[in-house]
């Protein structure tokens, strides 16, 4: 957990930055068993599902059924709605929900851009956030390293 929590602040400090109009907080809103048996998380009504992080109460946020954003009409509409054709992606985890993302992304035909230091998964498995961030870099995905100079 040492490096969501690492991440975690950052994306709070970063929170505090952000044009509240172009940026959106996505949240699993998934179901008891959803992804088998037993595999049960982030689910309503549960301390799972709930979102640890400290944002102002005006950012919009968007739940999602799946890992993939794009799971969420809510979502996609903002992305059309606001005319968005580059998503810079930051999260948890990062070979689940911000690959699926970001294929799902690329595959629309948005411009992808990992933000590397605001991306974690589990301390025992960080191969495969490099695993990720080198497919996702092979289909097309930007890799940005630089916490400060992200746009």
């Amino acid at each position: 957990m040492n490096q969501i929590q690492e991440v975690k602040a950052r994306i709070n400090e970063l929170t505090k930055q952000l044009d509240q109009n172009r940026f959106v907080i996505i949240y699993s809103n998934y179901q008891k068993d959803q992804f088998g048996a037993g595999i049960s998380m982030c689910i309503e009504s549960t301390k799972g599902h709930e979102i640890d992080l400290d944002f102002d109460t005006s950012f919009q946020l968007i739940s999602k059924t799946q890992h993939s954003s794009f799971s969420s009409q809510e979502f996609k509409n903002f992305l059309k709605d606001n005319q968005i054709q580059k998503l810079l992606l930051c999260g948890f985890l990062a070979e689940y929900c911000i690959k699926k993302t970001a294929i799902d992304a690329l595959e629309s035909g948005y411009e992808v851009v990992l933000l590397t230091e605001l991306i974690a998964t589990g301390d025992d498995v960080q191969y495969r956030k490099e695993e990720m961030l080198a497919d996702l870099e092979n289909k097309g995905a930007t890799i940005n390293n630089d916490l400060y100079n992200f746009a």
